[in-house]
């Protein structure tokens, strides 16, 4: 048996109402054994961690991810100067991921997960692509995440853009992923598709057909630039969503992600399926593709959550632009409140639950020890009702980072170092891999 684990003279807190200034957690295995105020009760052979009154709190959850992108970094580019969304993607993206072989794949995965591990998210949905190197991406893209130690649901991007052959692949990588790489608790799939304005109908019977039988939702951009509702209406005569429910892709299970360019009907539509809108504000507003009515979304009652699209893995910084770009698109700075903000962070944990089969994002007995010791010691009091601004406004203000994170009871961060990886052999790989990747693009 492992040895227990005391975490001792640390606040303590979670994004469901708990908080404790003086308190202690207790883990055994892979769970909380016990949590509360007040000293730790005494435990013979237990390893102890003195918090130094830094902040204790449950692993965050990114909801949607692109780790393939992580080696674009300081890319050279010989033209960029993109006038839409689609240009965006055929000058830098469409020609990253074409460029991917499946060592660019494990590296660029090491390097994301890394970020996410220093960023204090410990489980992650990532959607995948690599045209390149198709089959087995998933599998170099698994190595890569459990390296740094991480929990992840992964899916490859099923897309028409590269023909009939690469479409075949992409549906059969996702299901020999799903058939022969899961792990409960630490490896989860969805079957992934890249946009409706890149599919076909052809294509989405197909990915339909295996979902079904693999009991698997979807993982679909949805409606993200103009490029979506333009194509469905001109080819289908319908919207994007009422395109994708024709396949029943909008439904409980599903990760639509971003949701901008969405009619009244279609919001309607999204609640009557049951599927989660992935907010992505920083992506949103460096693409130009507008502002997703995440306010609307939540009045109707749609399940909305909160992931990065590969805009670095920064959860909490990426939370405060949902609120800035809700502030800017509204005119209103009272939009996305704290109660609003809270239910995408503890939507995202709702996911992972279904995901990996483990209760998450709680600091309370039987949940999963995925914890973050933050290198923080509050200014002003700190209190279960404001702990969402001190994570807010602590991120930008001290630049606060973890200094110990557990994933399912095992230290992946610990004072501030990687364990288990040489991080400093891993980056330089990394560098490496970089430049034989840029030198294919």
């Amino acid at each position: 048996m492992a040895m227990a684990l005391v975490i001792e003279n640390a606040r303590v807190g979670d994004l469901f109402g708990t908080y404790w200034e003086q308190g202690h957690v207790v883990v055994e295995g892979d769970r909380i054994a016990r949590a509360g105020p007040g000293p730790a009760p005494a435990l013979p052979g237990a390893a102890v961690l003195d918090a130094g009154g830094r902040l204790v709190t449950p692993g965050l959850v990114n909801a949607h991810a692109h780790l393939y992108s992580a080696l674009a970094r300081g890319i050279p580019l010989q033209r960029f100067d993109p006038t839409s969304f689609r240009e965006i993607l055929e000058q830098l993206w469409w020609k990253l991921d074409r460029a991917l072989d499946l060592d660019g794949v494990y590296h660029s995965g090491v390097v994301g997960a890394l970020g996410h591990l220093r960023s204090g998210v410990t489980a992650l949905f990532d959607h995948h692509a690599s045209p390149g190197a198709i089959e087995g991406s998933l599998a170099a893209l698994k190595r890569a995440i459990e390296a740094v130690g991480l929990r992840a649901d992964l899916c490859y991007e099923v897309t028409d853009r590269g023909g009939e052959a690469e479409r075949d692949a992409g549906i059969r990588e996702n299901v020999r992923y799903a058939r022969e790489e899961r792990v409960p608790g630490f490896f989860a799939a969805h079957i992934g598709l890249h946009a409706s304005f890149t599919l076909s109908d052809a294509t989405l019977a197909r990915a339909r057909a295996e979902a079904e039988a693999l009991g698997l939702g979807y993982h679909v951009h949805l409606a993200e630039g103009k490029e979506d509702p333009v194509d469905a209406l001109a080819r289908y005569g319908v919207r994007t969503a009422e395109r994708l429910d024709r396949f029943g892709i909008l439904g409980e299970g599903s990760l639509l992600i971003h949701g901008i360019q969405l009619s009244g009907a279609e919001l309607e539509l999204l609640l009557s399926r049951g599927g989660t809108v992935v907010h992505n504000p920083r992506s949103n507003m460096n693409n130009a593709v507008g502002a997703a009515p995440v306010g609307a979304m939540l009045a109707r009652g749609i399940r909305v959550a909160l992931g990065t699209d590969g805009f670095g893995s920064d959860l909490l910084t990426e939370a405060l632009a949902a609120r800035l770009l809700a502030h800017h698109a509204s005119g209103d700075p009272t939009t996305l409140p704290d109660p609003q903000l809270l239910s995408l962070l503890r939507e995202n944990y709702r996911l992972a639950e279904g995901a990996f089969g483990v209760p998450l994002g709680r600091v309370a007995p039987g949940y999963a020890a995925d914890l973050v010791l933050w290198d923080y010691v509050p200014p002003t009091p700190l209190e279960a009702g404001n702990l969402l601004s001190h994570l807010l406004f602590g991120a930008i203000s001290e630049g606060i980072r973890p200094r110990t994170v557990l994933v399912a009871g095992v230290p992946r961060l610990r004072d501030g170092t990687v364990t288990g990886l040489d991080e400093g052999a891993a980056l330089a790989a990394a560098r490496e891999a970089a430049l034989r990747l840029w030198r294919r693009m």
